[in-house]
């Protein structure tokens, strides 16, 4: 099926960097690495480290954080989620205390290795040790990007501590982290890469030049709200992978064909997103996962419905639901297309291609709200089975999509592939999928955004960019030309292209209206909506009446009078109430366990608007 096999040595997968022992059975840390074979493993640690990081069992990029923004949905009662969505994360709090520390146990392996490259002088040639240090490089730029996104300032660590070594304060600024991560992805140290590592060999799993440069693009572009100037640098970077990728890679053939009912057809990305995808040359780089050496995630456990075993926990939101536009490129509430009792029909593939929806089949098997069908389809076995979805009352399923506990009603489908139909079942919840971390789709997103944004940037360019995006769907091209426009296309294209892939968190925060004012405090602020409960009276009850009001930015919102049938009752739920401080949630809390054990850091500490640290 796939995936690079990694060479793992117990002594480079510990945790820590600093050894007090000789070890019997692997090379020596006072001697590390002494061959090219122990820097590739050291190399493979850092990058099977990335596959460790789990939020809420959810891998980095960490998707959840998806549904902590206005696009997700989760089941009822997600302290992790609800508490960065309702402004009162702690510095204990479970999120801030596991990414911290995820993001340096992956730095250590780095510097583990990162450390002594020059001791292979004279051992290999001088080529592979700068291709080394590239790939250590890009990874630690990887973290400590995600790293000044949660918590602004941060200890810029370069090299392995030791116990006796390990205060660390955090005194790097942002600005200044951004530049050192700009000196470590220098031309001339990612132009050591090669242009793509053999796929035969290493599949996705190794970075190579296209990737490095469209990794300098991402951070560029994630900082540029701070320095205009990375904008500049941004689409330099952008044009470079570009440039460097033309005929290597590109966007993906998907079929985009639309399933009025469950028995004709089933909608889906498994070309992109599912096992054979991991073959695509829309990827750049992505995390491998294997299950033959337990490497594994619940990915698609969390998103997949009840009745072929999973749990039905994350899905995208009424309002996610409600941004995808019409196939005539007009938002619903314009759109003379929209029907909204059919909500699905004449809209953007990618809303089937990202969502299950009612009245469709996902996994081979029918997925339905409607309370009255009490068995649905598994096209698998030709059968029908029971409808673990359907009802609110708990003699079905509290759990269930609809049921009093369950989510939004609507699931996440982008991630499913047909192979994992059978695989759920007891305590085998856990897929093996890889997870894209760089993607063709992104590099021409960002391309687009440095065009629409720095001074004197190529606007056709970027709309060129955007309609490459659309038309891979069959959406129509974009119709604006200024920059105005422009950035609200680039918006939605964002929002729905990239929509559970965990970019929307750090997106709010970044982006600013018209108005000057953050995009999460307008998107990330009052309700969080689902579809109503379907009951044996109303079994219609899950499609929303609501009619959304979609502002120049793509955030949807609700003034709970506006209806498609002119009802005053809304056939919508409150999931949740999202706040977003000004001042305080552009940022996490720092975590308690860090500031205890690293003496650097002065009792009074924290980020903004959280409560100070005291031992």
């Amino acid at each position: 099926m796939k995936k690079t096999l990694f060479i793992l040595v117990s002594i480079i997968t510990a945790a820590g960097c600093s050894l007090e022992r000789q070890p019997m059975n692997g090379p020596s840390s006072a001697t590390f690495p002494a061959s090219e074979e122990e820097a590739l493993a050291g190399v493979y640690a850092a990058y099977k480290g990335l596959t460790l990081e789990d939020l809420q069992s959810t891998t980095f990029p960490y998707r959840i954080e998806d549904d902590a923004t206005d696009i997700g949905s989760y089941r009822v009662g997600n302290e992790n989620l609800i508490k960065q969505m309702n402004g009162t994360l702690t510095s204990e709090s479970y999120p801030p205390r596991w990414i911290y520390e995820d993001i340096y146990q992956v730095a250590g392996r780095v510097h583990l290795v990162l450390d002594n490259l020059d001791r292979l002088k004279g051992v290999c040639d001088e080529q592979t040790i700068a291709q080394f240090r590239a790939e250590l490089l890009c990874i630690r730029a990887l973290q400590y990007n995600q790293a000044c996104q949660f918590f602004g300032n941060i200890s810029f660590v370069d090299h392995c501590l030791d116990l006796k070594n390990n205060a660390t304060p955090l005194s790097t600024p942002v600005e200044v982290v951004t530049r050192l991560l700009d000196e470590d992805l220098k031309d001339e140290i990612i132009d050591a890469l090669p242009v793509q590592w053999p796929r035969t060999t290493y599949g996705t799993t190794r970075i190579d030049r296209v990737g490095a440069y469209a990794l300098k693009a991402r951070i560029a572009m994630n900082w540029a709200h701070l320095n205009p100037a990375w904008w500049a640098e941004a689409a330099r970077c952008s044009a470079k992978a570009m440039e460097l990728g033309d005929g290597i890679y590109g966007l993906q053939e998907l079929d985009y064909t639309y399933y009025e009912n469950p028995d004709d057809g089933q909608p889906g990305a498994e070309a992109l997103f599912g096992y054979k995808g991991q073959t695509s040359q829309e990827w750049l780089w992505a995390l491998q996962y294997n299950r033959l050496v337990g490497s594994l995630l619940p990915n698609i456990y969390r998103t997949a419905i009840r009745a072929v075993g999973g749990c039905s926990w994350h899905g995208p939101s009424q309002a996610m639901v409600d941004t995808y536009q019409c196939t005539d490129g007009l938002s619903i509430s314009e759109s003379p297309l929209y029907d909204w009792k059919h909500p699905r029909r004449n809209r953007d593939p990618r809303l089937d291609m990202t969502a299950t929806m009612p009245h469709t089949r996902v996994l081979n098997v029918q997925y339905e709200l409607d309370c009255t069908i009490d068995n649905v389809m598994d096209y698998n076995l030709n059968k029908m089975v029971p409808n673990a979805e359907s009802s609110p009352l708990v003699s079905k399923s509290e759990y269930g999509a609809n049921g009093s506990k369950g989510p939004g009603g609507y699931l996440w489908r982008k991630f499913h592939d047909n192979d994992y139909y059978g695989r759920i079942s007891g305590d085998n919840t856990e897929d093996d999928l890889n997870v894209g971390l760089i993607r063709w789709a992104e590099v021409l997103l960002i391309d687009a955004e440095a065009n629409i944004e720095m001074d004197g940037g190529n606007l056709s360019r970027a709309k060129n960019d955007l309609d490459a995006i659309r038309a891979r769907v069959g959406m129509p091209p974009v119709t604006a030309t200024d920059k105005a426009g422009l950035r609200k296309a680039l918006r939605y294209e964002r929002k729905v292209e990239l929509a559970g892939e965990g970019f929307r968190w750090f997106d709010l925060r970044r982006w600013k209206s018209a108005d000057g004012t953050v995009l999460a405090a307008k998107a990330v602020s009052g309700n969080k909506y689902a579809p109503g409960f379907s009951t044996p009276e109303n079994s219609d009850g899950y499609i929303s009446n609501a009619k959304p009001i979609i502002d120049d930015d793509w955030i949807v919102t609700y003034d709970n009078s506006s209806t498609w049938d002119g009802k005053s009752s809304i056939n919508l739920r409150v999931q949740e109430k999202m706040v977003f401080q000004v001042g305080r949630d552009e940022l996490w809390p720092f975590p308690y366990k860090e500031f205890i054990a690293n003496d650097s850091i002065p009792s009074g500490y924290n980020n903004p608007g959280y409560s100070a640290l005291t031992k």
